[in-house]
């Protein structure tokens, strides 16, 4: 067991070396399957994807898969979002559902597992005339992942997942594999200073999903999250915490259109290519601040039986001048074995419409 501690710290410290230090490419809406943007669990929905540095929670695996690492007993979540009112009946049969699993091991650490299942409705289908003529189904995208956290130090715990992804698109299909790695560390500060969590994690690390071949391939959703967790107020029945993530979109190695990078050169002379990259977050442009994905949310337990959420999210890519809806928010309730959550989140659409995720957590 201590040859395997060591070798998941020394896959999380290489990882977390070459996302932070070499030449990479970041930028939404260059990747595919999107069903691994689609979030993971209830909770972190109202907190704004702010969930790195989030521990013994049995979603955390999905957002990093070292909070597995201090569960005590056997967790098993499912969380619902219904997409169907975004776009009326155009939207019939869209929705997504996210199951989560973790089972404790001892002194072994604790093995969790994830699956992501994304309905992607029905198409109406017509001839020569504007009478349908049938639907077909546009099939079903999902994401299987199997987790593994132990702690390796005081306060230091790591995990490693990998994953199964299988996209649909018309009659075709494409699958890829992919891995992530994490690590999470409980800062060392004197007493009178709260306690503070700090977390990061590399996502999608994988190869790229082609649904016809090699030459149309997209890559995955390359990510890299930093976040913290700090316990403003704990004493009796009360507990606040404020919770920050930072995301980089890293999805891919380098530029890979230089033909396009010429082109626009070319028409505007007056843009060098080190300003276009910059631009399109290229490279370490990818960590600069306006590239980055920024998630707050602030969590607070009554009694261990009753928690309200609220969450900040800003997202790289949302330009419309009309969309000025960043706020999530939800509560949860617990009793006994079993807990009930809900988020009320931005859903986008012609509408800006918000969108309704439950959840129901079970712990053995």
């Amino acid at each position: 067991m201590k040859r395997i501690k060591q070798l998941v710290y020394a896959a999380v410290s290489l990882c977390m070396a070459a996302g932070l230090c070499s030449p990479v490419f970041a930028g939404a809406g260059r990747t595919g399957a999107q069903i691994l943007d689609l979030g993971g669990g209830t909770r972190a929905a109202a907190l704004g994807d702010a969930f790195s540095a989030v521990d013994g929670d049995v979603t955390a695996a999905f957002w990093n898969p070292s909070g597995l690492g201090i569960i005590q007993d056997t967790q098993a979540a499912i969380s619902y979002m219904d997409y169907s009112q975004l776009f009326g009946e155009a939207s019939a049969g869209l929705y997504y559902a996210f199951f989560a699993g973790a089972m404790p091991l001892g002194a072994s650490g604790t093995l969790g597992t994830t699956l992501q299942i994304q309905g992607q409705g029905e198409v109406a289908i017509t001839t020569d005339s504007p009478l349908i003529e049938r639907y077909e189904n546009l099939g079903t995208n999902w994401a299987w992942t199997v987790s593994y956290a132990d702690m390796l130090a005081n306060g230091l715990s790591a995990g490693i997942s990998g994953k199964i992804i299988q996209m649909k698109l018309g009659r075709y299909a494409g699958r890829a594999y992919a891995i992530d790695f994490g690590a999470q560390y409980n800062l060392q500060l004197p007493d009178f200073m709260p306690p503070v969590r700090i977390g990061a994690a590399v996502q999608n690390w994988g190869t790229e999903i082609a649904f016809i071949d090699a030459n149309q391939s997209d890559p995955l959703p390359r990510k890299f999250r930093l976040g913290t967790a700090v316990t403003i107020y704990e004493a009796g029945y009360h507990d606040l915490r404020l919770i920050g993530d930072l995301t980089a979109f890293i999805d891919k190695l380098k530029e890979d259109d230089e033909e396009g990078v010429q082109a626009f050169i070319e028409a505007n002379p007056e843009v060098t290519r080190d300003q276009l990259l910059a631009d399109r977050g290229v490279g370490r442009h990818a960590f600069e601040w306006r590239h980055m994905q920024k998630s707050v949310g602030i969590e607070y337990w009554l009694s261990n039986l009753l928690a309200l959420r609220v969450g900040y999210k800003t997202e790289p890519g949302i330009n419309r001048p009309d969309f000025s809806d960043h706020i999530t928010y939800g509560l949860g309730v617990r009793l006994l074995n079993y807990q009930f959550d809900y988020a009320r989140v931005p859903g986008g659409g012609p509408n800006n419409q918000r969108l309704n995720v439950f959840a129901l957590v079970l712990r053995f």
